[in-house]
C-alpha cells in the first residue's frame, strides 16, 4: 500500500515537535515562533488522519472505528483535544495552550543559555543569595479533560499514538 505522503506528514510533525522543544528552552530573544510551530505541528498531525481517509477512503473508515474502539479514554481524549485544538487555532481564535512564567535564578558571572548568554553583576542582595532573577515564558500547558498537560508532552504523546495508527494501519494493509 503506497502511504508515502502520510509518512512525510508524520516526518513533518516530528520536525514541528523538534521546532517547539527548542523554542521552550529559549530564555531570552522572540517567543512568537513557539506559536508557529505549534501551528504548523497540529495541522501536519490533522493531515495524517486527512490523508488516509482521502487516499485509502474505502478501507480506512471502518479500519478507524475499530482502531478507536480499542483506545484508552486517555488516548481518544488527547486525540479529540488535538484535533479541535487544530480546528480552534487554524479557523478561530488560536490554540487553546496556556502560556505561564517561571523564575529562574542566576549567580553573578556569564551563563549561557538557549538564545544566547546572560551577564549577571554580583553586589545585588545578601551573599550566597542569587544575584538577578529572570521571568522565563514557559508554555506548559494544555487543559485536557480537567488535567493540564505540558503542551510539549501532548504533542509527543499525539505524535506517538499518529505513529501507532499509522504503522498499525500499514501493518493491516500490506
Amino acid at each position: 500500500m503506497e502511504l508515502t505522503r502520510v509518512y512525510k506528514k508524520l516526518a513533518e510533525a516530528q520536525f514541528f515537535l523538534r521546532k517547539l522543544t527548542e523554542q521552550e528552552r529559549q530564555m531570552i530573544g522572540d517567543m512568537e515562533p513557539f506559536d508557529y510551530y505549534l501551528s504548523a505541528f497540529l495541522n501536519a498531525g490533522r493531515t495524517v488522519d486527512w490523508r488516509l481517509h482521502r487516499e485509502q477512503r474505502v478501507i480506512y473508515p471502518t479500519w478507524r472505528k475499530t482502531w478507536d474502539a480499542n483506545l484508552t479514554p486517555q488516548e481518544d481524549s488527547l486525540i479529540k483535544f488535538m484535533v479541535n485544538d487544530r480546528n480552534v487555532e487554524v479557523h478561530e481564535s488560536g490554540s487553546s495552550r496556556s502560556v505561564a512564567h517561571e523564575s529562574v535564578e542566576f549567580r553573578a558571572g556569564t551563563h549561557r543559555v538557549e538564545g544566547g548568554f546572560i551577564d549577571v553583576v554580583d553586589g545585588f542582595g545578601p551573599p550566597g543569595m542569587p544575584s538577578a532573577v529572570l521571568s522565563k515564558p514557559t508554555y506548559h500547558s494544555f487543559t485536557i479533560d480537567g488535567a493540564e498537560r505540558k503542551a510539549t508532552e501532548a504533542c509527543a504523546d499525539y505524535l506517538a499514538l499518529l505513529q501507532k495508527m499509522v504503522k498499525e494501519f500499514d501493518a493491516a494493509h500490506p
